[in-house]
């Protein structure tokens, strides 16, 4: 799998695997969905369901190779700055590469993993975002998908 990530990404999937796995193994798709969103890809449970019975050993677990080959191929259907710009562009009728703060903060609150209102503000202030107005979306999502320091 070296062909499909450097050294540097192998050694912190080494790492995130051998922290959750049980004696260096992935026994579950639950556990391999854990891994998975510690490195912060985002699969379905039909999609770890997919990968878990397509990449297990005939001793019904997944070894870390085998975890590599997972991560490539669900690197290969997920895209999330573009799936996320793609949903914001879609929200732009005026196409002016910008969405309105009440309507950012009633998405974030309301749909998918809801965020209360003080994590919304602390989300904006981090961004460097008004809570009114118009945001510039792509600010946002550079804003977001950036990790932040572990210091």
């Amino acid at each position: 799998m070296t062909r499909y990530f450097n050294q540097k990404e192998i050694d912190e999937f080494k790492e995130c695997f051998n922290f959750h796995a049980r004696k260096g193994v992935i026994n579950n798709d639950k556990d391999l969905s854990v891994i998975m969103r510690s490195l912060s890809y985002s699969p379905t449970k039909e999609e770890v369901t997919k990968y878990f019975k397509k990449h297990v050993g005939s001793d019904g677990r997944i070894e870390f190779s085998s975890f590599l080959d997972i991560l490539h191929d669900h690197s290969k259907v997920e895209n999330c700055e573009k799936e996320l710009l793609a949903g914001f562009k879609a929200q732009d009728m005026n196409k002016q590469g910008t969405v309105s703060a009440a309507e950012m903060k009633h998405i974030l609150m309301t749909t998918g993993e809801k965020l209360s209102r003080n994590e919304v503000d602390a989300l904006f202030q981090e961004a460097g975002l008004q809570s009114s107005g118009q945001i510039p979306y792509k600010t946002f999502v550079d804003t977001i998908l950036t990790p932040s320091p572990d210091y």
